[in-house]
């Protein structure tokens, strides 16, 4: 029955080839979009806690730092003005004081969780940490003390506020961290998946399957070729298909021998490109000698 069949020519096959590889990429699935791994990852709280949590801890952050920051925007820019009269220079002064303190606290505890690597790195940034909070205490108690230091209430309220932007810092701190770990995972996985995808895309023909698509597209590409010859492709049987398909894939490999004699033997060399030619299927092969052993 194949014997009426129409063979394919080597543009068709290659067309076929083609053809087989795309329905193996296809087969594989589409490119992995970054937009779907954002939930690889999730926290354990749910979304609205978290804001929550982080809003709360904004509130507390503004309630301590105003009256810290107040006292010691007084204690630096009156400090400052001992040795300096500029109204403007007490002014800048008195500003970087609450910056230093303040913001320094927060500054570097967050740049203790990320960027404290090193042993020595993490003596500076806990050094630092230190001053600041101890410029904060000092200023704080240095204003609010010298008429009440009776009051616990008073010591209380001087020195709670700093140690408040301190703490309310650290928890934001690690809600920051939590979110970028989260988001650190979630592209991970998202790169792992596009990593297997495009292995397993590059080379199709290492697919499990690769033989049963390749074998798809060359039948596909005979009833193409054959279709005016319907009342052959009608009675062809799953049997003859086999054999059809089967002689397609060894259609380029027909000058070679099958001779088993020395005289018609492939040399080593001739062997080693006509199987490499036959396995990359391109239809582009070196030009070789058949030479006798």
């Amino acid at each position: 029955m194949i014997e009426n069949l129409r063979p394919l020519t080597q543009e068709q096959r290659q067309g076929a080839r083609k053809k087989a590889r795309e329905a193996v990429i296809r087969a594989i699935g589409p490119k992995p979009v970054r937009e779907y791994f954002n939930q690889s990852t999730i926290s354990k709280y749910p979304p609205s806690v978290t804001r929550l949590i982080f809003l709360l801890c904004l509130v507390l952050l503004l309630a301590a730092f105003t009256p810290s920051a107040i006292r010691l925007y007084v204690i630096g820019s009156h400090t400052f003005g001992q040795a300096v009269s500029s109204s403007a220079a007490q002014t800048a002064v008195g500003l970087a004081t609450v910056l230093s303190a303040e913001v320094g606290q927060v500054v570097f505890s967050l740049a203790l969780a990320t960027l404290g690597t090193s042993r020595s790195a993490r003596r500076l940034l806990m050094i630092s940490m230190m001053i600041a909070t101890a410029i904060a205490l000092v200023g704080n108690v240095q204003i609010s003390l010298p008429n009440h230091t009776n009051s616990p209430f008073a010591w209380l309220e001087s020195i709670a506020p700093p140690l408040l932007v301190l703490s309310t810092a650290y928890v934001m701190k690690e809600q920051i961290l939590e979110t970028i770990e989260i988001r650190h995972a979630n592209e991970r996985a998202f790169q792992v998946a596009l990593g297997e995808w495009q292995v397993a895309t590059a080379m199709p023909e290492e697919y499990p399957t690769w033989m049963q698509f390749y074998a798809n597209a060359l039948q596909d590409a005979l009833r193409k070729a054959n279709a005016r010859r319907k009342e052959t492709l009608n009675q062809m049987t799953i049997e003859d298909w086999r054999l059809a398909v089967g002689h397609e894939m060894r259609a380029d490999m027909w000058y070679q021998s099958t001779k088993p004699d020395s005289e018609s033997s492939l040399s080593f060399s001739h062997a080693v490109e006509a199987i490499t030619a036959g396995s990359n299927g391109n239809g582009n092969h070196p030009k070789v000698s058949v030479a006798a052993v």
